[in-house]
C-alpha cells in the first residue's frame, strides 16, 4: 500500500480489488449526482477536515486548531465525528459538553475523546449519520459552526468549506486506490476541495513539487503546516515536563497510529536517544500484557523515559499506567493570516 515490500502475486490481487473499490466509489458519486442519494444541508456553517488517504495526515491536531480558531473569533463551534471503532457507531453520543468529558474511548472513540479532553469550550458529538449528529449537536449546544472530523468522503452532508490534508513526506503512497494503495479516492476528488493543507512540511526539503502535483487536480488554496511539539505530559497525573527533558535521554517510543515513523522522527528532532521502538496497529486497544511488555523492554534496555502519542494516551488511561509520557502536538500553519481568512470565511 505504501510502495514497499512488493509481492507480485499479492500486488496483482490487491489491484484487482482496488478496481472493484474504484467502481463502487464512482457508483456512489453517480447516485449523488443523479439525486438518488440526497444531499442535505444544515442552516449552520459546516467545515469538513478530511483527506484522500487512509490516515496519518494529522487530522486531529487540525480539527482542534480549527475549533480553537473559530472559538477565539466569537463563533460557537461543535466537533462532529463518526468515532471510528467505538462500541456502537450508529448511536449519537455526546463525548464532551465543552466543559466535561462524558465518554471513554470504548463508547466515544479515541480521536473524539482526545479532542474532547483538549478542547475546554467546544462540545464533541459522535454519530455515523453525520447530518443527524450535527443537527442534534447544534440544537443541544446552540452551535453556529460544525467542524466535521474526517468528513471529505461523507458526501451526503453539504459543506461550506472542504479542507483536505496531505502529508508532505508520503502524500499518496504508491498512488493506487485502496487496498492496493492508501488512496480512499482518485486524486481527481481533490477538485471538491476549497482548501488543501500540506502537513509535516518541515520534514521535507522542498514542498514545491508537491504543490505543483496538487495544482494539477484542484484550484483550491494550498497552505503548508508543521506539527509542533509543545510539551510532555504524564498520562496518569497530567503533570507537564519541558521538551528539553528529551535531549540526550534514552527513550522507549511506542505508538498505535497510522504512521508511527513520523512520531519517531519528531522525537529524533528533539534530540531524544530513541533506543527502543514499538509499533502497534492504528486504533490499537492496549491490554495489561502490552503494558507489561513495554515496561519489561524499558528495563532490559536501561530506558530513562517511555514516550507515546496523545492518541495512544487516551486508550491507555484506563490501565492507569505509571511513568509514561505523552508528546503533545499542535498544528502551526505557515501562512497564518491567509489561513485564518480562508477558514473564517472573510473576504
Amino acid at each position: 500500500m505504501y510502495g514497499r515490500r512488493k509481492s507480485p502475486v499479492v500486488e496483482a490481487f490487491l489491484r484487482l480489488l482496488s478496481l472493484v473499490y474504484g467502481l463502487l466509489i464512482r457508483l456512489r458519486h453517480g447516485l449523488v449526482a443523479a439525486g438518488v442519494l440526497k444531499r442535505r444541508r444544515l442552516s449552520q456553517r459546516v467545515i469538513s477536515v478530511g483527506n484522500v488517504t487512509l490516515g496519518g495526515t494529522g487530522k486531529t491536531p487540525a480539527v482542534m486548531a480549527l475549533a480553537v480558531l473559530l472559538e477565539q473569533h466569537d463563533q460557537k463551534p461543535v466537533v462532529v465525528s463518526r468515532g471510528y471503532g467505538r462500541s456502537d457507531e450508529s448511536r449519537i453520543l455526546v463525548v464532551s459538553d465543552g466543559s466535561r468529558l462524558l465518554a471513554d474511548t470504548t463508547a466515544g472513540g479515541d480521536e473524539p475523546v482526545l479532542i474532547g479532553s483538549r478542547l475546554k469550550r467546544v462540545p464533541v458529538v459522535v454519530g455515523s449519520d453525520r447530518f443527524e449528529a450535527a443537527r442534534f449537536a447544534c440544537g443541544q449546544f446552540g452551535s453556529d459552526t460544525v467542524v466535521l472530523d474526517d468528513g471529505f468522503q461523507h458526501v451526503r452532508l453539504r459543506r461550506d468549506l472542504d479542507i483536505v490534508l496531505i502529508d508532505a513526506v508520503d502524500p499518496f503512497g504508491n498512488g493506487r486506490l485502496f487496498p492496493a494503495g492508501i488512496l480512499r479516492e482518485p486524486l481527481s476528488a481533490l477538485r471538491r476541495a476549497q482548501v488543501v493543507l500540506i502537513t509535516g512540511a518541515d520534514r521535507t526539503p522542498d514542498v514545491e513539487p508537491l504543490k505543483q502535483a496538487i495544482r494539477r487536480w484542484t484550484a483550491a488554496q494550498i497552505f503548508t503546516s508543521r506539527h509542533m511539539p509543545t510539551a510532555l505530559v504524564n498520562i496518569l497525573t497530567g503533570d507537564p515536563k519541558p521538551l528539553a527533558a528529551l535531549r540526550g535521554t534514552r527513550v522507549l517510543a511506542f505508538a498505535g497510529i497510522a504512521r508511527p515513523q513520523s512520531f519517531i522522527a519528531t522525537l529524533g528532532s528533539l534530540e531524544a536517544d530513541v533506543r527502543v521502538e514499538r509499533t502497534f496497529a492504528d486504533h490499537y486497544h492496549y491490554g495489561a500484557s502490552d503494558l507489561a511488555g513495554i515496561y519489561q523492554a524499558a528495563a532490559d534496555h536501561g530506558i530513562a523515559m517511555i514516550v507515546t502519542t496523545e492518541k495512544d494516551g487516551v486508550r491507555l488511561k484506563s490501565l492507569r499506567p505509571e511513568g509514561i509520557w505523552l508528546l503533545r502536538i499542535e498544528l502551526a500553519v505557515t501562512e497564518k493570516e491567509a489561513w485564518e481568512t480562508a477558514v473564517l470565511g472573510r473576504r
